[in-house]
């Protein structure tokens, strides 16, 4: 009878829920895909449960259900879903016998989630991914109104069966939004595997990207909205120009203020110091930037936590960090860098790098011993958790039975 249990258990049903996925590229769509990719591959059967979006192309072994959406004005490439309008989409989403679903975001789809676990008694976790005030506050304008947003967020949380952060730094970004609850710890991975430079693949970059051989390379790759802290970056490039230095700076991404990032560069005459690649879905292509580059720049104060400085760890690529913010946990100075929130501070930083290449690659490689988690390592965490409430919320249910 114990091993027909621990069998059904290895074959989980489970929910991925989120408002972001591909063809939209940021942190949390990352996530949820490599969520549902390994969970498939090893635990069971996942379903990906997200908005509907005009260029999206569900070619995954594990399912993928959306709802319809509408565009969003202020970030073009985002929906807002509407999943409480989709009526076939709930037909088909109450067919699917989840075991446990898990919202990665409180809006619509987190919603969906807490539907479905109420109404099958099944476990419902949520985990907290990004500072939602300051997206809020740049939108709506009204502190008043971002308020009673925030406080929302925090009844959705407080309504959870688990609620994980990626790090205790984000856990007290979601208590200072007013949760009052536990939060448990459940760390990201990476899925870029250990990489090591070559005279190759730096030839490919260099072609690529137009960069002269041997030229110190810096790297951003993110969404460009100014609440990554970006303004610091090209400032800093300025200073370093004024300097008389030379280097080159690589922007990966998009977003609604790279227009407005290619007016600074345009500026401070950086045009031939510094580019923008846009969006590179090539996962190897983007390896072998990191591989490249002298360091990855990463001053947000945004983030509670992000993919790229793991991405950059595995490829030896050391990240630059601002001392204090929430991504800068279990950065000591030895598998990274540390700066002060300013652009004279982060000038200073790539300074001493572009003088100092042997001791910065040391740094990246302390950083490949300290920060690389593959996705792999971090699912099979988080499936055990799953498992783990599965059983507590069998035995609650059956404690209120009796």
């Amino acid at each position: 009878m114990q091993k027909s249990k621990e069998a059904r258990l290895m074959n989980l049903t489970i929910g991925q829920f989120n408002e972001s996925f591909p063809p939209i590229v940021d942190g949390v769509a990352n996530v949820v895909k490599n969520y549902a990719f390994w969970m498939n591959k090893k635990y069971g059967k996942c379903y990906v449960i997200t908005p509907k979006h005009p260029d999206a192309d569900d070619d995954y072994d594990f399912a993928v259900l959306r709802y319809s959406s509408v565009k969003v004005p202020i970030r073009g490439e985002y929906r807002f879903g509407l999943p409480k309008m989709d009526p076939i989409f709930w037909k088909e989403l109450k067919q699917v016998p989840f075991d446990i679903v898990h919202a990665h975001c409180p809006f619509g789809s987190g919603y969906a989630a807490r539907s479905i676990a109420r109404k099958r008694g099944i476990p419902f976790v949520a985990t907290f991914h990004s500072k939602y005030r300051d997206d809020f506050k740049e939108a709506l304008k009204s502190d008043v109104i971002v308020d009673s947003v925030i406080s929302g967020i925090a009844a959705f949380y407080e309504s959870a069966d688990e609620v994980w952060t990626v790090n205790e730094a984000s856990a007290q970004t979601l208590r200072e939004y007013g949760y009052r609850g536990d939060a448990f710890i459940m760390e990201n991975g990476c899925d870029i595997d250990l990489r090591y430079r070559s005279d190759e693949s730096d030839a490919e970059v260099e072609e690529r990207f137009g960069i002269k051989k041997g030229v110190p390379l810096f790297m951003y790759i993110g969404q460009h909205i100014w609440q990554k802290n970006l303004k610091i970056i090209i400032e800093a490039l300025k200073i370093l120009k004024d300097r008389g230095l030379v280097f080159y700076m690589l922007f990966i991404g998009d977003g609604p203020r790279r227009a407005d990032m290619e007016k600074m560069i345009a500026q401070y005459g950086l045009q031939s110091m510094a580019g923008f690649a846009g969006k590179i879905y090539d996962r190897d292509l983007v390896a072998k930037v990191y591989l490249r580059s002298s360091a990855m720049l990463f001053p947000s104060l945004y983030d509670t936590s992000s993919l790229v400085p793991r991405e950059a760890a595995a490829c030896g690529c050391p990240t630059v960090f601002v001392r204090g913010s929430s991504t800068s946990q279990g950065i000591t100075g030895d598998n990274g860098f540390l700066i002060e929130n300013s652009a004279a501070s982060l000038a200073d930083t790539m300074e001493y790098i572009i003088k100092n290449p042997d001791k910065a690659r040391n740094v990246g490689e302390n950083a490949r011993a300290t920060i690389y988690r593959s996705w792999e390592d971090a699912v099979e965490k988080a499936y055990q958790r799953y498992v783990c409430l599965i059983e507590m919320k069998k035995r609650k249910t059956a404690g209120k039975a009796q």
